[in-house]
């Protein structure tokens, strides 16, 4: 059975770089994966996959604004890593904007994430950090495992206190997410910016070489180079999948 994995959190916090790093981790054993982001702020197809020229046909939007969504559909829609083919991928493309498509329906959202779960072991849901974006919430609903990642200092934790409320429903499970300090330095007041929110569950540091294969368009390149630390946070995400998988 298919595992949904949600990532969240704040701007800036390096949401789709952790996403990437964890897929890559968790099709080592050749299991299968796909990465949704419906951001259309930033359309990631082109961050993702800059040397390869994809489509519009193959953008999540036509997905999402389609009447009927079925797991043939949604095959179609996803790009293949040419350089690693256990990770499939699902996002706007080059040129698109929040104009291009009707607004993002909630059920629609759901529906979507339902049925890439028949075809996949494993859906990671990469958030955008506006929670107006329907997709934020619905993913967060609909995952298994939520990963929540704020940077470590005052924009971090006070874009946290002001979505909470947004989240207070059950079913969004708000006191189960994993929390990580993302981008977070040497300089962070790592412990006082914990306390104000009840204490991270681990960190993802920031690292120059991380950093250099996001702005070369590498990100699945950046596994070796994560932090001990970084490492820690991700085995951690993986222990819970693998438990849930035991369940």
């Amino acid at each position: 059975m298919s595992k949904i994995i949600a990532v969240w959190g704040s701007s800036g916090s390096g949401k789709s770089m952790f996403c990437c790093i964890l897929a890559k981790s968790l099709t080592q054993s050749k299991k299968k994966a796909i990465i949704i982001n419906a951001d259309l702020s930033t359309p990631m197809l082109p961050v993702w996959l800059p040397d390869q020229l994809i489509e519009t046909g193959v953008s999540v939007g036509q997905v999402l604004s389609s009447s009927e969504i079925n797991t043939t559909l949604i095959a179609s829609k996803v790009t293949v890593l040419k350089s690693y083919p256990f990770i499939g991928l699902m996002g706007f493309v080059a040129g698109e904007n929040p104009l291009s498509y009707p607004e993002i329906k909630y059920d629609t959202v759901r529906t979507l994430i339902a049925n890439a779960a028949k075809l996949v072991d494993y859906v990671i849901l990469d958030c955008s950090s506006n929670m107006t974006n329907f997709f934020t919430p619905a993913a967060i609903e609909s995952a298994d495992i939520v990963v929540r990642i704020l940077t470590p200092d005052l924009k971090g934790i006070n874009y946290l206190k002001a979505h909470q409320p947004l989240l207070t429903d059950t079913r969004f499970k708000y006191h189960e997410h994993i929390t990580f300090a993302g981008m977070a330095r040497p300089f962070h007041a790592l412990d006082e910016m914990g306390h104000l929110i009840g204490g991270f569950d681990g960190l993802l540091p920031y690292s120059k070489e991380i950093d250099r294969c996001a702005t070369e368009g590498n990100m699945f390149g950046a596994n070796s180079y994560c932090h001990p630390k970084y490492q820690a946070s991700l085995k951690k995400v993986l222990e819970v999948v693998q438990d849930e998988y035991a369940e």
